[in-house]
């Protein structure tokens, strides 16, 4: 239930944000997605916060 709203949240945002040139091959949007698919929300959560820190997507 968690994963499909943090899904849900992920895919409403991401168009808003604009057109990315994401460093990895999988982009950081479809990685959360299949992150959360596969894993509990609370083991993806972490492992999506630091693909994203580890982007840089603040500079």
């Amino acid at each position: 239930m968690i994963n499909k709203l943090l899904i849900f949240l992920i895919t409403s945002i991401r168009p808003l944000l604009g057109p990315t040139s994401c460093r990895f091959a999988i982009g950081c949007t479809k990685f959360a997605i299949q992150t959360l698919q596969a894993e509990q929300w609370y083991r993806a959560i972490p492992k999506v916060a630091w693909r994203v820190l580890s982007c840089n997507p603040f500079w």
